[in-house]
């Protein structure tokens, strides 16, 4: 990607003492009235268990929710952020402990989505680009502690994917060859991810940015995925070892 905003990890770790309030509700919500309402509304209601929770907070996030958005069935302790970037088909079901933080990007969950107890959505950082969030199709399922990340390039999923427990499934990541450096200061870039119909993902698999994985396929348990997939396959394989010396490239 061309865009020369970048994102840094030192973007959230300066001096605390500037303008910290500001920085944390912008990591929460379009604006400080919006801030204050959507913590407001989770806090009378986020709690409470049971199908009273569900119904109380069926009702009450609709209107905070994206333009659009149908009635979720959220269980307690979940936590929304930015709740106008978040916009739910029919039918969606967000399990206890997940996390959904949205931001500029949007979250996007299709018709019949289930998110599973600590699963952990997130578009959000510090030059989060619109159209590139997360966006799933119908009849997804995603595991039990499962992290999606997005904000820039964009993770789209196609229906009928399924996610299992605990797989990693970024678009971003660090550069690391510059060495005069540190890894706080080095930029954060992100690239496409593209998921199509009926995958199915194994528990504790892992999918960088920038690849494509294709229709009816499956990602093995335990699988890092660094290339496109093609359809109709079964891709599975671990693998380290050292490729290079980046002190040694520097100095070329």
């Amino acid at each position: 990607m061309n865009d020369k905003r970048t994102d840094k990890l030192e973007n959230y770790m300066g001096d605390p003492s500037i303008g910290l309030g500001l920085k944390y509700i912008n990591t929460r919500a379009s604006g400080f009235a919006r801030y204050l309402l959507e913590r407001n509304i989770q806090l009378l209601c986020s709690w409470i268990p049971g199908p009273v929770g569900l119904m109380a907070r069926a009702v009450l996030y609709k209107p905070f929710l994206h333009r659009g958005s149908k009635i979720p069935f959220i269980e307690a302790n979940t936590e929304l952020f930015y709740m106008d970037s978040i916009r739910f088909g029919k039918g969606v079901y967000i399990d206890k402990y997940c996390r959904l933080h949205a931001s500029k990007a949007s979250i996007e969950l299709g018709d019949n989505n289930r998110i599973m107890k600590g699963a952990y959505l997130s578009t959000f950082n510090s030059v989060a680009t619109e159209g590139e969030g997360i966006v799933a199709g119908s009849n997804c399922w995603i595991g039990a502690n499962a992290v999606l990340g997005s904000g820039r390039g964009g993770l789209f999923m196609g229906d009928n994917v399924l996610i299992g427990p605990n797989v990693v499934i970024a678009t971003g990541g660090h550069d690391y060859q510059r060495v005069d450096l540190t890894a706080v200061e080095q930029d954060y870039k992100g690239y496409p991810i593209h998921i199509k119909n009926n995958v199915w993902i194994g528990s504790s698999a892992i999918i960088l940015g920038g690849v494509t994985v294709g229709d009816h396929s499956v990602i093995a348990a335990g699988t890092v995925v660094t290339r496109d997939v093609e359809p109709y396959t079964v891709f599975a394989g671990e693998a380290g070892r050292t490729i290079r010396n980046i002190q040694d490239q520097n100095n070329i």
